[in-house]
């Protein structure tokens, strides 16, 4: 296969071209740290998640918030799904399938699997692992192919993908028992199934993270170690190098459990690491967390309180408020959008209003109300015409 990019990159142009085991393409470019311009894979990403603690605590919070949501019918049912099946499928509780939601939709894509298309005691739906999942080269080609008709597109959906199911053993599923939900978007490399992910964008933060705790490791074991040197003169030209045996007595003297030692000439004693707070290890943890939390959308306010608590209660609830508004209700209105196309619902909607939060808003709702109200009271009592305020 052969590539000719102009992109208008220059020097930057592409050197090399990796196509991974998903089908996303790798464009190394000459840059001085090339590795860092790789797209992961759905492997990378989530060992970068659950192995870095930042990013972690920032899924996490998204995927616990999220998970308190209901969805409702729209002025009828609360909390349809329960009413419709108990659960799931047989591993799960509905706030376990909405915390694994959000969990992949911040990864870049979430694979729900329904083979019987229907949501009823006897039918199952659950999210497959996109790393356990092994796309064709030939199915990657359809999806990344352009779609002019339905029929087209339902050719396209006959396709199947390889699961792992960690048994050692896989199963086959058609393309059309999937829905795919992005993060982003769907359209970044032509695969309609595979969306593009904001880890992709913090790999360095993400790589900066983990080096920095590494650092704040190996600087930890240091400040358990101690340099003992002598004060002698360096004029002396009779100083001779320690000895082995001198050294090794002297190291053992100073672990031994005696009070007092006893020595000829004076020493200086040292930690290796005199000071790991200079170094300001944990400021690098915290303003990895801010950076992480930003671009994944949540509020400073609700930062603030989940790593310091130092955010006064009505700024935390009403920021957290925004934070259901402009990125919980966004993703929960795509799962419910969904849910109506696959399972033939109508009217279903997603809400936090149970929460304890909303109270915030209820208080500045009554005294919005109020305020109506003593203006009226106070109109009529000028007896001035309503119906001309």
């Amino acid at each position: 296969m052969g590539f000719n990019f102009n992109i208008g990159f220059n020097s930057s142009a592409p050197s090399s071209v990796e196509r991974n085991s998903d089908g996303s393409f790798f464009f190394e470019t000459q840059t001085s740290d090339a590795k860092h311009t790789k797209l992961l894979t759905d492997t990378q990403k989530l060992k970068a998640v659950l192995t870095n603690p930042a990013a972690l605590k920032v899924f996490t919070l998204n995927c616990d918030l999220f998970s308190l949501g209901r969805v409702n019918k729209v002025g009828g049912d609360i909390d349809f799904l329960y009413s419709q099946r108990k659960k799931p499928n047989f591993k799960q509780t509905w706030t376990q399938f909405l915390w694994e939601y959000m969990f992949w939709v911040q990864t870049g894509t979430a694979y729900l699997w329904h083979p019987d298309g229907k949501l009823s005691d006897n039918s199952t739906i659950q999210w497959l692992n996109p790393t356990c999942i092994d796309w064709d080269s030939s199915v990657i080609d359809k999806l990344k192919g352009l779609v002019f008709s339905e029929a087209t597109y339902n050719e396209i959906l006959k396709g199947t993908i390889k699961y792992n199911l960690g048994n050692g053993s896989t199963k086959i599923i058609p393309l059309n028992e999937i829905t795919p939900f992005f993060d982003l978007s769907n359209i970044v490399d032509g695969n309609f199934y595979q969306g593009a992910s904001r880890l992709d964008a913090l790999y360095k933060v993400i790589s900066n993270s983990e080096q920095a705790l590494d650092a704040k490791s190996i600087n930890l074991e240091f400040t358990k170690k101690f340099m003992v040197s002598g004060k002698n003169s360096d004029d002396n030209i009779m100083n001779l190098v320690m000895p082995d045996g001198e050294k090794s007595s002297i190291e053992a003297s100073m672990r031994s459990n005696k009070s007092v030692h006893a020595v000829k000439t004076p020493v200086n004693i040292s930690r290796f690491v005199e000071n790991i707070a200079s170094l300001k290890l944990d400021d690098s943890y915290y303003n990895d967390f801010f950076m992480i939390g930003s671009m994944y959308g949540i509020p400073k306010d609700v930062l603030e309180s989940a790593i310091r608590g130092n955010s006064t209660y009505d700024n935390q609830e009403k920021a957290i408020g925004r934070h259901v508004d402009y990125v919980m209700k966004p993703k929960g209105q795509m799962l419910t959008d969904e849910l109506e196309e696959k399972f033939g619902y109508d009217a279903l909607e997603m809400n936090w209003n149970h929460l304890s939060f909303n109270q915030v808003f209820e208080l500045q709702r009554a005294t919005v109300i109020k305020a109506k109200l003593d203006n009226i009271i106070l109109a009529k009592a000028n007896n001035i015409n309503l119906d001309e305020i």
